[in-house]
């Protein structure tokens, strides 16, 4: 019986080779800063909505009179409708561009890309940097409101810019409120009281201990409707002035 040749060996398939996952590019973090416009982080295309709805605002023509800023001025035409309706809208067109919880850096991003392009505003009342407080220095803030006001006179040079001391916040002995006293001394020097004119209305809502009337501002940080008439009486006549009436 002849003999059968012996079979080739069964040799498996070499294991495919293990290609290690490519890592992922990670950018470096953008920097961040009350003084380095940025577009906000959260709720961002709500408030990306929101900025796209000034801008075409800005855009469809004239304003004599434009809020900027963060909550405070933003509840203004509704928290204070009464105030506003009375006090703030017979001065001529006027716009509110405040949005909820904005710091300095979002206000700065926003200005810098169009909401105040084609309003030709003769006056801008700004008020921010409240909710900077828990989050940067006083130098800060103080930049970053420094950065806001010089794109404001860059973009509309012949504007009045009334610049709002930070409204007090919290207790009388908190942190917030010496944090806010702090960053007003610095900024009130932004004033030169013809392009740019301080405004402090803060002493309106403190009783004779300094504490916080609550009728004025329920939570100690934003007016009531009785509170945005104690700072439309201290802003009507700087508005006034600046537009010659």
């Amino acid at each position: 019986m002849p003999i059968q040749p012996t079979p080739p060996p069964i040799i498996p398939p070499a294991p495919p080779a293990i290609v290690a996952p490519a890592q992922p590019v990670v950018s470096p973090a953008p920097l961040a800063g009350a003084w380095i416009p940025t577009p906000r982080p959260w709720s961002q295309q709500a408030w990306l909505t929101s900025h796209e709805a000034f801008v075409t605002r800005a855009q469809a023509g004239p304003i004599d009179v434009l809020f900027l800023g963060d909550s405070i001025s933003a509840h203004f035409p509704t928290g204070g409708a009464d105030v506003w309706q009375r006090e703030i809208e017979p001065l001529g067109n006027v716009a509110d561009f405040g949005i909820d919880g904005d710091r300095t850096q979002f206000v700065l991003w926003r200005v810098q890309h169009g909401e105040l392009d084609g309003t030709s505003a003769r006056v801008v009342v700004l008020m921010i940097g409240t909710n900077n407080l828990a989050t940067s220095t006083p130098e800060n803030i103080a930049r970053g409101v420094a950065a806001i006001v010089a794109t404001v006179r860059e973009k509309l040079p012949n504007a009045v810019v009334v610049l709002n001391a930070i409204l007090p916040r919290g207790p009388a002995d908190g942190p917030a409120r010496a944090a806010a006293a702090d960053t007003n001394a610095r900024i009130q020097s932004l004033a030169d009281g013809t392009h740019v004119r301080w405004l402090d209305p803060g002493a309106g809502f403190l009783d004779p201990s300094g504490n916080i009337d609550l009728a004025l501002m329920p939570d100690r940080l934003h007016p009531s409707a009785t509170g945005y008439g104690v700072w439309a009486a201290a802003l009507r006549p700087v508005l006034l002035d600046a537009l010659g009436k």
